[in-house]
């Protein structure tokens, strides 16, 4: 095998086939590292309401297989419906030529909650006449509030082999925790670990951590969804605060207390 790294250095002339081969590298140094991720957000994209308007930040989202950048901030146009609205990335065309691949791709609202094969969903929110769209929360729980909140609960994120919750939702349980002053060690540990993290957590991570907290089995545990994963974070954050801390569904209170993240 052959591999060409061009050498930028002052006076040399960039030929043909180092354009190619960077031209190459960048463009399949993504795919290849995240070729066993899901489709979904890989990064960035934060929501941001002002006005009537999205704002939607920079980031990277995998969808139909492809990894897209989105390079610069992108805004979508809102209005009060009282019903539920998803903001939805979505693949419109592919058109293979012979000299590159075109696609075609938008950020869009819709009132369907379905994602098809080709949407990614960032948020979903249902906003009342004459009330103004948040995404500063009162607490961990206030993420799910039905009306006039930007709901990350069911935004689609992406880790290995699956989907996984927002990288804000986990990063907002680590903040908590952390100020539980009756925390323990496992609880601040997995907080750290959410938070130095610069991707969203693999979700066999969240998914272990919860059936370690809530005493469920593998299997059940295996099978909740991400808006599910949200709600038994959201017991387990009240769980910690009361100082209850890890529960289980049977066993003594001295076994209950021997578990620990590992």
């Amino acid at each position: 095998m052959e591999h060409i790294y061009p050498a930028f250095e002052r006076g040399r002339i960039m030929k043909k086939e180092l354009l190619w081969a960077l031209r190459d590298y960048a463009c399949s140094a993504l795919q290849i590292k995240y070729l066993k991720y899901a489709n979904g957000i890989l990064s960035g994209c934060g929501i941001h309401p002002e006005g009537s308007t999205l704002r939607i930040a920079p980031g990277m989202i995998k969808c139909a297989d492809y990894i897209f950048l989105i390079t610069g901030e992108e805004t979508v146009s809102y209005t009060p419906t009282g019903e539920y609205t998803s903001l939805k990335f979505r693949l419109k065309e592919k058109e293979d030529l012979p000299d590159y691949t075109r696609y075609l791709t938008e950020f869009v609202l819709d009132d369907c909650m379905e994602r098809s094969s080709n949407e990614i969903e960032l948020c979903r929110f249902k906003l009342k006449e004459g009330a103004v769209l948040r995404t500063e929360y009162k607490d961990f729980y206030d993420i799910q509030t039905e009306y006039d909140t930007v709901n990350l609960a069911n935004a689609t994120w992406s880790c290995a082999g699956q989907n996984t919750l927002s990288k804000d939702i986990t990063d907002y349980f680590a903040q908590k925790v952390l100020e539980c002053e009756k925390a323990e060690e496992h609880d601040i540990q997995f907080a750290y670990f959410l938070l130095q993290g610069q991707e969203a957590a693999d979700y066999r991570i969240l998914t272990d951590y919860i059936r370690r907290k809530t005493g469920e089995s593998v299997q059940d545990v295996r099978k909740i969804s991400t808006e599910e994963a949200f709600e038994k974070l959201v017991d387990i954050l009240d769980g910690i605060r009361k100082g209850t801390g890890t529960y289980r569904n049977n066993g003594s209170s001295a076994e209950r207390r021997m578990i620990v993240w590992e």
